[in-house]
């Protein structure tokens, strides 16, 4: 073979392996942009997800009263222990009574509480010192009286007739919105003339704070 032929093979080749070493490189910065976009286009769908899923505070106000013409009270025994079984508690417009509630979280501002309470209490007849421990279930409900949120609280109830301090755990039944919190207020269940240092019964009624997280 001639020398001349064989530059001309070398040439060739040398043309050969640059196409194919540009068109390789082409291919992998290609792919690398794929990989990449891939790569932010989750890491973009991980940070809304997380943000979905982060916890938000919350507080709501309400008054309740209680509906006490369907109040069912347990004697146990011949003692000062006694054991609610039946009782609900209202925030539905009732005179000066009630109102809906007030809150920074959309799902519960404006809403109504319908409330039941189970309570074992020890209860002084003659100075009206209450005691106890309290289980509720709170239901959420809207204009149209469907329930839009169900709660659970544990917890006591230690003062009197005149204003008792209610302190609860909270948390959501079986739901896809996730809440963990507080909630407490003052009960009242009697009044007082100071002037007169008579006692009066009113219609038991009290303010509740509801604090927490929810996701």
């Amino acid at each position: 073979m001639s020398i001349g032929k064989i530059k001309k093979l070398l040439i060739a080749a040398t043309i050969l392996l640059s196409v194919v070493s540009f068109t390789g490189c082409d291919s992998s910065l290609q792919s690398s942009e794929v990989v990449s976009r891939k790569v932010s286009a989750d890491s973009s769908q991980e940070e809304v997800s997380s943000k979905d899923n982060a916890k938000k505070t919350f507080s709501a106000t309400v008054n309740l009263y209680q509906d006490h013409a369907n109040l069912v009270t347990l004697d146990m025994g011949n003692s000062n222990h006694h054991k609610t079984i039946e009782e609900t508690l209202y925030s539905y417009q009732y005179g000066p009574y009630g109102g809906t509630i007030v809150s920074d979280w959309d799902l519960l501002n404006g809403k109504n509480v319908v409330m039941t309470n189970v309570t074992n209490y020890n209860l002084d007849p003659v100075t009206g010192e209450i005691s106890g421990s309290n289980h509720s279930v709170i239901n959420i409900v809207d204009a149209y009286g469907a329930v839009v949120l169900s709660l659970q609280a544990n917890g006591n109830l230690k003062g009197s007739l005149f204003g008792a301090e209610i302190n609860m755990s909270l948390n959501s039944i079986k739901q896809d919105v996730k809440v963990n919190g507080k909630v407490s207020g003052t009960f009242v269940w009697m009044g007082i003339n100071y002037q007169t240092g008579e006692t009066y019964q009113i219609l038991p009624n009290g303010t509740f704070t509801l604090t927490g997280t929810y996701r």
